[in-house]
C-alpha cells in the first residue's frame, strides 16, 4: 500500500531489525521488556505507513548537491525589526512642490549603545591593520542589538570593513579610517556589481548585503588610498564581465578579485539593504565608484564631502535604488559627480529593476564630468528624479543624459530645477544617445528619453549651451526649458527631438548658427533674439522635420536669417 518505495524500504529494514532483536533474546526478562518496545515500534510504524498512504502521487525532491543559483533579489521589503523614523523630505519645503509622488523615507535609528573599536584591540597605528579589531566590535554590537560603533581620534589602518544590521560606524571628528592598498585585504570575494553587471569581486572597502538600518556618521575621514588599485586596471578584465553578462554566464562563474581578473571594488557599497543613512562625514580616494548602494532602499545622504581624482571615482552610484535624498553635500570628484544607473544591457534587463524617486537638493559638485549624469547602464530604467537648488561648477557637462544606441534603456520623468553652473568644458545640458559605442555589449534595443523638464538653469561659461543627439527612430521626446538663461561658444544643437519647447529663456552664442535643429518635430522656439553679428539664426534640416515654430518679439530680427536645407519643406515651418 505503500506509495514511496524508498521511505517503505527504510522503515522496513527497523522492523526486521527489532524483530531480530527480540528473538535472539535469551533473558526473559529483557525478552519482555524489549516486547514492550516491539509493540510501541510496531504501532509507530503502522501510524507511520498510515500517514505515508495519504502522500499525493508526485513527490519532488530537489538533488541534495545541486546549488541553488545566484540571483539578484529584489531589495528588502519586510517590515524592519529595528527602530526607524518616517521622513517626509518636503516638510520643510515651503516653497518647493515634488513634481511627483515621493513617498517617505524610512531613516534608522539606533539604541544608546556604543562599541569603541578599542575594546576589541584596535591601534592607532599606521601599520597595524585593524581589520578583525573593527569587524568584531561591529559583530558584537549587532548581536547585542546594535548601536554605534565607534572610531575615535587617531589614523586607524583597516581592510574590508562589513557592517551589520542596525550598526552605526560613527567617526569622531578627529578620526581617520584609513584603508590598506593590498588587494589581498579585501578577500574573499563577495557579490557585488560592477558598471551594471552582478559578479563575485573584491570586497568594497565598506560593505553590506541584506542588511537593514545602516548609517556611516560623524565628522572624520575615510581615506581610500585608491592609487595602487588604478595601476592595476584592466579593461580586458571588463569586457570579460562585458560578455559574462551579455551571454548570460551564471553569477556563480562570474569570478574575479584575482591579479589576473583585477576588477577595482566600490568604496561604500550596500547590496539588497534597507534603511541607510550617510552623514557629516569625508571621503577621500577611492578604488573605483565611492558611494554606490545597489539594489536598495530608504536612503539618506547628507552633509558629506566627498574628494576623489583617480579614473571612474564618480562621487554618489545610485543603482536600481529607490526612495533617495541627496542634500547638502560637496562632491569634487574626477568623473560624475551624481550618476543615476540600473544595470547594463541584457544582464540589467534580465533583473529589471529600476532607480526612481530621487530627491537631489542644495550640493554643489566641481571639477568632474557630469553634474548629475543619468546612464549609460541603466537597462532598469531611471524615473522620478527631482534635481534642484544646485550648483555645478567646472565640470565637463552641468545635467547628462547618455546612453549606447544599440541598448534598452530609458530615463523619464526627470525634473531639473534651480540650478546655478559655470565653467563647462562641454556642455550645459547634453542628452545622448551616442554615448561609448565601442563598450556596447550586444543589440538589446534602442534608447528612450521622454519627459524631461528644466527650469530656472543659469549657465554663464559653457562651450555648447544645449546638445540634444537621439536616434531617428527613437527621439527624444517632451522636452522642456523654461526661464533660463544660456552664454556659451555654441548656441542649441536638437537632433531627432519631438516636442521641444524653450521659452522665456536666452541663449547667447558667439558661433552660428544660435539654433541647430535637424529632423525636428513639434518644436517650438520662442523669444529667439540672435545678436546682430550673427549670419544664421536658425538651420534647419532633415526631411522629417515638421511643424517648426519660431517666435520672435521683433519681426526683423530672423528676416534672412534662418537657413532651410533643400531636404526641409518650407511649409512646416512657421513664424
Amino acid at each position: 500500500m505503500q506509495k514511496n518505495k524508498k521511505r517503505l524500504l527504510s522503515l522496513g529494514h527497523v522492523y526486521l531489525i527489532v524483530n531480530k532483536l527480540l528473538f535472539m533474546q535469551k533473558n526473559k526478562k529483557r525478552l519482555l521488556s524489549l516486547g514492550h518496545v516491539y509493540l510501541i515500534v510496531s504501532g509507530l510504524l503502522l501510524l507511520l505507513m498510515l500517514v505515508l498512504q495519504q502522500q499525493p502521487k508526485t513527490i519532488s525532491i530537489k538533488p541534495a548537491m545541486t546549488p541553488s543559483p545566484v540571483t539578484a533579489p529584489a531589495p528588502v521589503t519586510k517590515p524592519s525589526p529595528y527602530k526607524t523614523l518616517t521622513v517626509d523630505p518636503f516638510v520643510n519645503e515651503k516653497t518647493v512642490t515634488p513634481p511627483f509622488e515621493m513617498p517617505a523615507i524610512v531613516q534608522p535609528i539606533f539604541p544608546a549603545r556604543v562599541c569603541n573599536i578599542i575594546d576589541y584591540g584596535a591601534v592607532a597605528n599606521k601599520k597595524i591593520k585593524n581589520t578583525q579589531a573593527i569587524n568584531n566590535a561591529i559583530a558584537d554590537c549587532a548581536k547585542n542589538g546594535g548601536g554605534r560603533v565607534l572610531i575615535p581620534a587617531g589614523t586607524w589602518l583597516t581592510g574590508a570593513i562589513h557592517l551589520d544590521n542596525n550598526i552605526d560606524l560613527h567617526l569622531d571628528a578627529k578620526a581617520i579610517l584609513s584603508f590598506s592598498a593590498d588587494p589581498n585585504d579585501y578577500l574573499p570575494v563577495v557579490l557585488s556589481r560592477y558598471e551594471g553587471i552582478d559578479v563575485y569581486n573584491y570586497s568594497p572597502l565598506i560593505y553590506a548585503n541584506g542588511k537593514q538600518n545602516l548609517a556611516i556618521t560623524g565628522n572624520g575621514k575615510l581615506v581610500g588610498n585608491g592609487a595602487t588599485w588604478l595601476d592595476l586596471n584592466n579593461l580586458d578584465v571588463t569586457h570579460q564581465l562585458y560578455a559574462m553578462g551579455a551571454n548570460n554566464t551564471p553569477i556563480k562563474e562570474r569570478v574575479f578579485g584575482s591579479p589576473e581578473k583585477m576588477l577595482r571594488p566600490a568604496f561604500v557599497e550596500f547590496l539588497h539593504s534597507n534603511a541607510i543613512l550617510l552623514e557629516d562625514f569625508t571621503i577621500e580616494n577611492g578604488p573605483m565608484w565611492t558611494i554606490h548602494p545597489t539594489y536598495s532602499q530608504n536612503i539618506i545622504i547628507r552633509h558629506i564631502s566627498i574628494l576623489t581624482t583617480g579614473k571612474n571615482n564618480d562621487g554618489i552610484d545610485l543603482d536600481s535604488s529607490k526612495n533617495v535624498l541627496i542634500e547638502n553635500s560637496q562632491l569634487d570628484t574626477n568623473d560624475d559627480s551624481i550618476a543615476l544607473k540600473s544595470g547594463k544591457a541584457a544582464d540589467g534587463l534580465k533583473v529589471n529593476y529600476a532607480t526612481k524617486n530621487i530627491i537631489i537638493r542644495n550640493n554643489t559638485m566641481r571639477n568632474g564630468h557630469g553634474g548629475v549624469a543619468i546612464g549609460s547602464e541603466m537597462a532598469g530604467g531611471v524615473f522620478n528624479v527631482f534635481a534642484y537648488n544646485c550648483k555645478i561648477f567646472s565640470n565637463q557637462y552641468g545635467i547628462r543624459l547618455k546612453a549606447l544606441e544599440n541598448e534598452k534603456v530609458q530615463a523619464s520623468n526627470l525634473w531639473f530645477q534651480n540650478i546655478e553652473m559655470d565653467k563647462l568644458s562641454f556642455s550645459t545640458i547634453q542628452m545622448t544617445m551616442h554615448y561609448g559605442s565601442d563598450q556596447a555589449s550586444g543589440n538589446t534595443g534602442v534608447p528612450i528619453f521622454q519627459n524631461v523638464y528644466f527650469s530656472n538653469l543659469t549657465s554663464t561659461r559653457a562651450r555648447q549651451a544645449i546638445n540634444i543627439d537621439a536616434l531617428e527612430n527613437s527621439p527624444a521626446k517632451n522636452i522642456a526649458i523654461e526661464n533660463s538663461n544660456f552664454a556659451s561658444g555654441t548656441g542649441v544643437s536638437l537632433k531627432n527631438v519631438t516636442n521641444f519647447s524653450l521659452k522665456r529663456s536666452t541663449v547667447q552664442a558667439k558661433n552660428d548658427p544660435l539654433y541647430a535643429v535637424t529632423n525636428g518635430r513639434q518644436v517650438f522656439l520662442e523669444d529667439l533674439a540672435c545678436s546682430t553679428t550673427q549670419k544664421i539664426c536658425v538651420a534647419i534640416t532633415g526631411a522629417t522635420t515638421e511643424d517648426i515654430q519660431l517666435k520672435t518679439t521683433t519681426a526683423n530680427t530672423l528676416k534672412g536669417r534662418v537657413q532651410l536645407d533643400q531636404s526641409v519643406d518650407s511649409q512646416q515651418v512657421s513664424y
